[in-house]
């Protein structure tokens, strides 16, 4: 219930008898701690400062909050301002923190860019002061400890191991170039979630105090780290795992192990089939995983069988390459739920007709591809047949860049009527990119003639295929079928056509291959 304000009696220094006056009580101060330290959770440094300020109770409560961020982008007028200015702001943290004693921090967060980023002179060591923060955090049994600090220096900043040492830190979020040290192995940590960007680690003795010493660790994130070669995690409580550091040094192996592990996000860099690199994984109950960027030499991902969705976005260049990604594929038997890039897309229609042992549970398929050309149809058709519970299906395509009307046309309705696709039937959502050509206006109109329970349909077109539209729009459908047609601007000959067409004239002067359809590329051609 609202409080209303306090009505007290006073004399008039006339009297002229009783007059009601009204007295504003402080509602804040009234507030149980709980919901006063849930109210400032949103509010930021500088103005919890300022509340401080306006009471005894107030002060007691921005002294106690629980939840404390110092965001620089609060303060922007610190940028080039003198150092003096900034070591006022920077000894008011300093003084909230020594007041505070022991009274126990639930969240700490700090972002900070030093000073000499902006100010070439600058002679002092913000570095220290921002490590004796996060000593007065862990003295105050911080459970949540987010730093974010843009290092400006040539040599990395030495971070010592103390933090993990700390019983009440849960969750550790480090984000700045600095040597991390590996804490004692005799040590014990209550960390559930670490996540490491852009951390310089020479150990690898770090990664075994993980496996060993973290019992309760549930995610785990390493982004953009180095330093390390060979890193090897093996925990019994891991649920989480992102690895993406495409800046790590070729001879890097990758070994995993987690009997909890559900979620998987993989991210190798640009080094294509090194020799020395390697990944291994044991991941018996992984139900997710994303894997993007190159194959390792060797990769050994075992069976998983509890796997439901993979999105694979690999780079593939020859037929070693593609029995690898098959091969991965394979060891999906129960996968539900498939997200082809387009250089494995590529890769798998290349090679014709393949057998689809690992598409008999799909329901969501998702293909990029540059475009539905004559000779990937039948490859597709092979593996439309080995999706029969499929009832989701997005085509994505690449934006017209020439005009090869030829070779993207020789499949319509009647072909795709005398394949006897059984998903046909089960099919609900479909949403299609349609590139150059009639095969994939012609794919469209088999789906809506003959897709008996299609509730929704997304057609992304380019402004010269609108007359072609209207005429799909009038195709037999589903009694409840909705039909959606989005016209893209950046398709079609209108934004690409001088070159496109210039292009194509020169592109049949010389015999063409299947690898210069995938990838076009005008200089070759020399575009002038």
């Amino acid at each position: 219930m609202e409080h209303k304000p306090k009505l007290m009696a006073t004399v008039s220094p006339q009297g002229q008898g009783v007059h009601a006056e009204r007295i504003m009580i402080d509602r804040l101060s009234n507030l149980p701690d709980p919901i006063a330290h849930h109210i400032f959770s949103f509010v930021d440094l500088k103005d919890i400062v300022r509340v401080g300020c306006a009471s005894k109770r107030c002060r007691q409560f921005h002294l106690s909050t629980p939840t404390l961020s110092f965001n620089f982008n609060e303060f922007p007028d610190m940028k080039k301002s003198p150092c003096s200015k900034r070591s006022e702001v920077m000894n008011s943290l300093d003084r909230l923190l020594a007041h505070r004693r022991n009274d126990k921090l639930k969240r700490f967060h700090i972002h900070w860019i030093p000073h000499n980023r902006y100010v070439e002179d600058c002679s002092c060591d913000e570095s220290f002061r921002i490590m004796t923060w996060v000593y007065d955090a862990v003295r105050c049994k911080v459970e949540e400890l987010d730093l974010d600090i843009c290092v400006h220096q040539e040599t990395p900043l030495a971070l010592s191991s103390f933090m993990f040492l700390c019983d009440s830190l849960r969750s550790l979020s480090v984000n700045m170039k600095c040597v991390l040290k590996a804490p004692p192995l005799n040590s014990s940590s209550n960390l559930k979630s670490l996540n490491l960007r852009e951390v310089c680690i020479v150990d690898e003795e770090f990664f075994t105090w993980i496996s060993c010493c973290c019992k309760c660790i549930k995610e785990l994130r390493l982004h953009d780290i180095y330093g390390v070669q060979n890193i090897t995690i093996e925990s019994s409580s891991l649920e989480s795992f992102v690895f993406r550091c495409p800046g790590l040094s070729a001879g890097c192996n990758l070994n995993i192990s987690g009997e909890k592990l559900e979620g998987l996000h993989i991210y190798w860099g640009n080094i294509f089939l090194d020799r020395k690199s390697s990944f291994n994984l044991f991941a018996p109950t992984l139900k997710s995983m994303i894997w993007s960027g190159s194959l390792f030499s060797h990769q050994n991902v075992g069976k998983l069988t509890c796997l439901e969705k993979a999105e694979l976005s690999l780079k593939v260049k020859s037929g070693k390459e593609f029995d690898i990604i098959y091969e991965i594929l394979c060891s999906m038997p129960e996968i539900k739920v498939l997200i082809l890039h387009k250089e494995i897309t590529k890769a798998l229609l290349k090679e014709g007709p393949i057998p689809t042992l690992f598409c008999a549970r799909i329901h969501y398929l998702q293909m990029h591809m540059e475009g539905l050309f004559d000779f990937l149809v039948p490859a597709m058709v092979c593996f439309f047949r080995g999706m029969p519970s499929l009832n989701t299906l997005y085509l994505k395509s690449d934006q017209i860049t020439f005009h090869p009307e030829a070779r993207s046309s020789g499949f319509d309705t009647e072909f795709w009527k005398s394949q006897n696709l059984a998903f046909i039937k089960k099919l609900r959502l479909v949403n299609i990119e349609l590139s150059n050509g009639s095969n994939g206006i012609e794919l469209a109109r088999y789906i809506l003639e003959h897709a008996q329970n299609l509730e929704k349909m997304a057609i992304v077109h380019s402004p010269e295929q609108s007359n072609v539209i209207g005429k799909l729009n009038e195709s037999k459908k589903a009694p409840n079928a909705i039909v959606v047609f989005e016209e893209d601007q950046e398709r079609g000959t209108r934004k690409h056509g001088p070159r496109a067409f210039w292009l194509f004239s020169r592109m049949l002067q010389r015999p063409l291959s299947l690898d210069s359809i995938w990838s076009v590329n005008f200089d070759d051609y020399g575009y002038p």
